[in-house]
């Protein structure tokens, strides 16, 4: 009974990762129509080269990920290559975190010393999230010696995984906090990313260990699609309206619109 729940667990999660790469790629083209008009022909800045990350390192490691999930590689050693996925994930997500602290920054009317503590937040969530899961990813229990020889390439990880993402999860907390309650109102987008973060966590701590790679690239997927459109946003809300309409920007602190157009968000 066993080998038919691991079976489906693997399979399951092999199609999701692939849907979620054609969700992704179904994105792309129904927002490449914002991107040419709010970053194309633009001075490049911290927003922008956080957007290009965030938008297009998500294709790679997507790919990567789908190509895991597909590729029969019985007799390959495939860490390196686990490895440099799980690093192009890493700085994707990042990326996409970072567009919501300048975001974040310019709501707080460009202080520095709250930008520093941001910063160096990060820095320690993802030190420890990274450390602390290849510790516990280190103590689990060995293999029987009686246990049949397993492959590095079984699309499967870990519990301990899950530990990355209660990190992710307490930090996007602490973000749109500070963006007080009527901006959270208006970051909706990245409290759908937490609830997808919390999914991620039940699924690798509760259901069986074959389904945990299951919310992979629809994690990453989903915050590539919500930092371009966190983008986007920003540039649109300094731009009036058509018809009788208000401007976004008139429902918005002023030294918000006054910041954002220095930190080449408009």
């Amino acid at each position: 009974m066993v080998a038919p729940i691991i079976n489906t667990g693997i399979q399951t999660a092999k199609y999701c990762n692939v849907a979620g790469l054609g969700v992704l790629i179904f994105d792309y083209f129904l927002t490449l129509g914002a991107e040419v008009r709010w970053t194309w022909n633009r001075r490049w800045n911290a927003s922008r080269v956080l957007f290009v990350i965030s938008r297009y390192m998500a294709f790679v490691a997507a790919a990567m990920t789908s190509y895991a999930a597909i590729a029969t590689r019985a007799n390959e050693n495939c860490s390196h290559f686990s490895q440099a996925s799980n690093a192009i994930h890493i700085i994707s997500i990042v990326a996409a975190e970072g567009l919501l602290i300048i975001r974040t920054y310019a709501f707080w009317k460009q202080s520095k010393k709250l930008l520093a503590v941001l910063l160096v937040m990060a820095v320690i969530c993802i030190a420890c999230a990274v450390s602390i899961t290849q510790v516990v990813g280190s103590l689990a229990a060995p293999a029987s010696p009686s246990d049949p020889p397993t492959s590095n390439c079984t699309f499967e990880a870990g519990r301990s995984s899950a530990i990355q993402y209660g990190f992710l999860v307490a930090y996007e907390l602490l973000l749109m906090s500070l963006n007080g309650v009527q901006e959270i109102s208006r970051l909706q987008r990245f409290q759908q990313s937490s609830i997808v973060s919390v999914a991620n966590i039940l699924i690798m701590s509760v259901v069986p260990v074959s389904y945990d790679e299951m919310m992979d690239v629809p994690q990453l997927v989903l915050h590539s699609m919500l930092a371009s459109r966190v983008l986007f946003s920003l540039r649109e809300s300094d731009q009036e309206m058509d018809g009788t309409t208000l401007p976004i920007s008139a429902f918005r602190p002023a030294q918000y619109n006054r910041m954002s157009s220095s930190l080449g968000l408009d």
